[in-house]
């Protein structure tokens, strides 16, 4: 059970282009009108949401009754980054829990990315 290299380089090189783009965003000029403090906000309510969404999603699929298809739209939430952690997918637990740090890492992507439309969109109406 290796890494698919295919797989790791793609994922290497998103993060480095994402990691160019926090960048560059952070070399602009003081005229934001958002600053990271609603930064850190956005990414915590979106890795809550997310993640607390995997973890009753697991737990709901376990049922054998009405609550897999509930457990199941829940996981949903968790695309696209999940796929990222396919090679644990056979043992639940560790699953869920590589789940969740890479929701965790890439809420301040998702995060990053509403603030920066925020910023763009109120200095497109204040200009």
């Amino acid at each position: 059970m290796g890494i698919n290299p295919l797989l790791f380089s793609l994922v290497f090189v998103l993060i480095v282009a994402a990691g160019y783009w926090l960048c560059r965003i952070a070399a602009r000029p003081p005229v934001r009108r958002h600053g990271s403090q609603l930064l850190w906000r956005v990414a915590c309510l979106i890795g809550l949401v997310r993640i607390g969404a995997l973890w009753l999603g697991v737990a709901a699929y376990q049922s054998s009754g009405w609550a897999q298809g509930p457990g199941y739209i829940l996981q949903m939430l968790a695309l696209p980054e999940i796929y990222l952690a396919k090679g644990v997918r056979a043992h639940l637990l560790a699953w869920t829990i590589v789940g969740s740090v890479l929701l965790a890492a890439t809420s301040f992507l998702w995060a990053a990315l509403l603030v920066w439309v925020a910023d763009r969109i109120s200095m497109r109406d204040s200009g």
